[in-house]
């Protein structure tokens, strides 16, 4: 009867077994519709052209991990493989399909608008340079160019010695390129602060219109050149001292689109200078006699989108061999705590007169007829009652069906376990079929009263890893606690 029900069970196994167990112990992806079936065969192809699930360096702990979680099944590991090349062309192929659509939306929506202002940075975030467009009145193409926009100023208290050595400094910087300042024919450099920032620097030349607020020589006097003053006023912390200069400056060779530019770039100088107060830079509307049209582009999401797919699908690559670890860790100390049990299931059916081969086949029927009833329900129900210990003892009897011998069957069934108790049992077994020694229900009863004080110290040891892992959150409330009566205390003076 039991060798019936065995065999009756054993047709179903088949059936539902790969499933099951890639179900239970890897949660892989669900074979829904065509893409799913595509995208199972495209793994395929891939793990046998890479050969992934051949063994090698670095891979033999995760197999042989994936082979004890499917019962010794040898296809555990190309399916897991499968699976993962096929989680990971998902996530791939949505990645792809969603950056499509937004470069269409981005194609779509990345006509520049216009604008009239830019908002300057806050007090202590320091200049920043920003990159603008601009069309300039009967033009089509629209012109790049890169301005420096000050940050808010406030007055505050100043330090002599600061604006000391930025004079010093200045002295140096101001030529640029230039020999001297009688003969001025390349940019004079403007800084706009000194000292490391400690120093900010104001700048104004008359006349107006020969020297650009950055420096850039805007137009001269072919002949004999056009005498500048140069004033800069130095800053630091609301004291204030001039620095004062002449130069003799000369025409560059600029080209009409290069003196535009830097007309282009005087106005918004000028503009920045005169809202240096305000939360807002006001763009000038005109330039060298022509009207300008400031416009704003929209940011490519594009760039973000890929590297948000890439990053998802080699964390679900990694994801997938610690989430294999950690079921074969919970596997392992399951079956630390279901050996006494199966000691004792043991130990009473062999006292009852059974032979081993039929306790094997009567643990594997209890175990299946309870398992009968959940194979239709959630998986997590499913999941939550699976026992190892007892898979491994139902594909033991199934071993033995299918014509392996008794005594090979228990070794290998230790061996599967790879517990040293249970290969242990696994050889007295074996040897107790072979050699005839007696005494194997003393023995089983000895070994299943040791359990129970092997299986009391883990469970002490797995309690004692749950109190170490609450520790950070005890710190963190710990930490809360003290903020909320000290806080007050502090408050109160």
């Amino acid at each position: 009867m039991i060798t019936k029900r065995v065999w009756h069970l054993r047709e179903k196994w088949s059936n539902y077994k790969c499933e099951a167990y890639a179900e239970r112990n890897e949660s892989g992806m669900e074979r829904v519709g065509k893409i799913g079936s595509f995208l199972n065969k495209v793994g395929v192809f891939l793990v046998e052209r890479l050969r992934l699930d051949t063994p090698g360096k670095g891979k033999l702990k995760l197999q042989q991990e994936l082979i004890a979680l499917s019962a010794g099944s040898k296809s555990a590991v190309k399916n897991y493989y499968v699976r993962k090349m096929a989680s990971v062309l998902a996530i791939l192929g949505a990645g792809f399909v969603l950056t499509v659509v937004c470069a269409l939306a981005y194609s779509q929506s990345s006509e520049p608008g216009e604008m009239a202002s830019v908002l300057r940075p806050g007090y202590g975030e320091g200049d920043r340079k920003t990159a603008l467009s601009v069309q300039v009145e009967d033009e089509d193409d629209v012109r790049e160019l890169e301005v420096t926009i000050q940050e808010r100023k406030y007055t505050d208290e100043e330090k002599q010695e600061f604006l000391n050595l930025a004079f010093e400094e200045l002295d140096e910087l101001l030529l640029g390129d230039n020999e001297s300042l009688d003969c001025v024919q390349t940019s004079l450099t403007f800084p706009e602060t000194l000292q490391d920032g400690a120093v900010t620097v104001s700048w104004s030349t008359t006349p107006y219109g020969v020297i650009g607020g950055d420096g850039s020589i805007l137009s001269a006097d072919e002949e004999g050149g056009t005498l500048v003053e140069i004033q800069a006023t130095l800053d630091c912390d609301g004291l204030e001292m001039i620095y004062s200069v002449c130069a003799n400056v000369f025409p560059p060779d600029m080209t009409d689109d290069e003196q535009l530019l830097a007309a282009i770039r005087e106005e918004v100088t000028r503009a920045d200078e005169d809202s240096s107060y305000n939360e807002e830079l006001i763009l000038p509307t005109t330039a060298a006699g022509k009207r300008l049209t400031w416009l704003e582009e929209s940011d490519n999401p594009l760039l973000s989108v890929l590297a948000l797919t890439l990053g998802l699908a080699l964390g679900v690559y990694l994801q997938m061999d610690n989430q294999v670890h950690k079921k074969a860790e919970e596997r392992k100390n399951q079956l630390l705590l279901d050996y006494p049990d199966l000691m004792w299931k043991m130990t009473m059916l062999l006292g009852a007169g059974m032979s081993i081969r039929g306790v094997f086949m009567r643990i594997a029927e209890e175990y299946a007829r309870s398992q009968e009833g959940i194979q239709t329900s959630g998986k997590k129900r499913r999941a939550k009652r699976t026992r190892y210990v007892y898979e491994e003892v139902t594909y033991t009897c199934f071993e033995m069906q299918s014509g392996i011998g008794e005594a090979e069957a228990y070794e290998r069934f230790g061996r599967r376990c790879q517990l040293p108790e249970y290969i242990r049992i696994g050889s007295i077994l074996s040897q107790n079929l072979r050699k005839g020694a007696k005494g194997l229900t003393a023995l089983l009863e000895a070994e299943a009263e040791s359990s129970l004080n092997d299986r009391k110290n883990h469970a002490r040891k797995i309690g004692e890893q749950a109190g170490t892992r609450l520790l950070l959150p005890m710190i963190l409330m710990l930490g809360i606690v003290l903020a909320i009566l000290m806080v007050p205390a502090f408050l109160s003076f």
